[in-house]
């Protein structure tokens, strides 16, 4: 399965607190730089699987896990914005 989903973060600290979170919810991340096709900051994001966004969603929101944008991918290197947090 395809890691087709990318949650961006306004700090690293953001970022590692939720790989933390969705890793002990058994869910499968990649952290990685946020990609420059979104933003040319040196920002850090997570990668999951398509299937788990409804349950990472859930458990970021339990803990009050601050992220900033979720994107899905479209092909290679387009992505389409889906979520911001708070919304």
């Amino acid at each position: 399965m395809q890691y087709d989903l990318l949650f961006t973060f306004i700090s690293v600290h953001d970022a590692v607190r939720a790989e933390h979170l969705l890793a002990g919810a058994g869910l499968e991340t990649i952290a990685r730089p946020t990609p420059r096709e979104i933003d040319l900051s040196c920002g850090q994001s997570l990668l999951l699987k398509g299937a788990d966004q409804a349950a990472a969603l859930e458990v970021l929101a339990a803990n009050a896990a601050r992220w900033s944008l979720l994107y899905r991918r479209l092909s290679d290197r387009v992505w389409e914005k889906i979520r911001e947090y708070g919304e």
